[in-house]
């Protein structure tokens, strides 16, 4: 069969210089479409692509199999609309069909529930046999679920940065994270260490990307993974919590040695009362200055996660949030509204008490205020958001964090230019993000 897989990257509409980033340099992952390639049979003929640009509508597809989150969920659908109107097989997955698999039906020819690696076989099966089930649901089970290595020549157009991961899952569950809310998202599993360092030395890439939740759910096995990784001159970005990241210092000390360039971590808010109604357990307020001290201290940069919009949040804390960035002295920040994305508890609180503003999907994309806050209105919430944006990615204020990061030393330099540049030629404009009427 002839199989087209789509994954984020390739429902994503750029600018020129994002496209670079995201795409050549695979940031935005196509790792999920990668993976299904990599299992699928040597029988089939298999296409990924890797950008917008490269989707073909007009090659007789045996099937498509489209993966995305909420905030592309408005172009997934009207790219499989496309599809299905010139009689190719649509099938959906990913967090957002897993949360609405009925919606997501009502574009499709079958939706897959879960995990795809355990249904994908199945489904290849089914499709030959003219046999296909309108719903394919992940039974969960650890020993029956495996993800491996990805399809690295499908790389071949993205000669900067590699991606790939060791783990997946987060037990945590934090409110607002769709990803582990979703049907068996929470489930942590961890790949057989000597076929994680296998991948990492297939990479033609000198530069990897993580995309682990977070590499610190189990320190034990990332600890391992970090001592296997000295020695094979590769550098690398990756997330952590909090928490392990202020109090095991050997586990900072060892990324550090393992290549490890820039730790990115969620800190979300300031404000422990937010954090704690939003159930996530591993971040406590002391604990951020730690964080950052001992990043630091092993010449490291860090990037901060932070969100705006929790229920006790007042007009006063992006001046708040600001004022403790500084003092933190992060490399680099990204900023977000806090977003109900379907599975989760915070969009079911929130669509039981009536606050949902609008449950078109293409706002759903962390800059557009889509439901009514409590103690800050949606219009101060939204303006709010872009006036921390612009001024903490303003050019003196990204130059000042650049010429600090030169303490780093070369690589940590590397990211944080990048990173801060990025946020500085992509950074909201004015109601550029707005829900009409609103």
């Amino acid at each position: 069969m002839r199989l087209l897989i789509l994954g984020e990257n390739s429902l994503i509409r750029l600018n020129y210089f994002s496209r670079i980033i995201s795409h050549s340099f695979s940031i935005i992952s196509s790792i999920y479409a990668r993976q299904l390639a990599a299992v699928t049979p040597d029988k089939h003929t298999v296409k990924v692509p890797i950008s917008n640009d490269d989707i073909d509508f007009d090659f007789k597809w045996d099937a498509v199999d489209i993966h995305f989150r909420t905030g592309t969920a408005a172009r997934a659908y009207r790219v499989a609309d496309e599809f299905k109107k010139r009689g190719t097989t649509v099938i959906l997955s990913g967090s957002h069909p897993s949360a609405l698999p009925d919606e997501a039906k009502t574009h499709a020819d079958s939706v897959l529930i879960g995990n795809a690696e355990e249904l994908w076989l199945q489904i290849l099966d089914d499709l030959e046999s003219d046999n296909l089930k309108p719903f394919y649901k992940s039974k969960g089970k650890v020993e029956q679920i495996s993800f491996g290595k990805s399809n690295i020549d499908i790389l071949s157009k993205a000669p900067i940065v590699g991606v790939l991961e060791a783990t997946r899952g987060c037990p945590y569950k934090c409110d607002f994270c769709q990803d582990s809310n979703v049907l068996h998202g929470s489930i942590f599993r961890i790949r057989p260490l000597e076929d994680v360092i296998d991948e990492i030395k297939s990479f033609p890439q000198k530069f990897l990307f993580f995309c682990d939740v977070s590499l610190t759910i189990d320190p034990s096995y990332t600890k391992a993974l970090f001592k296997a990784m000295k020695g094979l001159k590769k550098r690398f970005v990756c997330e952590g919590n909090a928490d392990v990241l202020a109090r095991d210092e050997e586990l900072v000390r060892l990324s550090a040695e393992a290549g490890c360039t820039e730790w990115t971590v969620g800190f979300e808010s300031f404000a422990q009362q937010a954090i704690d109604d939003i159930h996530k357990k591993t971040n406590t307020i002391e604990d951020y200055f730690k964080v950052v001290e001992k990043v630091h201290k092993y010449k490291m940069a860090i990037l901060g996660n932070f969100m705006f919009g929790f229920d006790n949040d007042t007009p006063e804390v992006f001046d708040i949030t600001k004022k403790h960035i500084v003092k933190l002295g992060l490399d680099s920040a990204r900023f977000a509204i806090l977003t109900p994305y379907p599975g989760t508890p915070f969009f079911n609180k929130l669509d039981k008490e009536g606050r949902i503003l609008t449950k078109d999907w293409k706002y759903y994309n962390r800059k557009t205020v889509v439901y009514e806050p409590k103690n800050i209105s949606s219009k101060q919430l939204q303006e709010g958001f872009l006036k921390i944006t612009s001024e903490f990615n303003s050019l003196p204020n990204m130059i000042y964090r650049d010429f600090r990061a030169l303490s780093l030393g070369f690589f940590p330099l590397i990211n944080c230019i990048s990173r801060n540049l990025e946020s500085y030629l992509t950074k909201p404009k004015k109601y550029a993000y707005q829900i009409p009427n609103s």
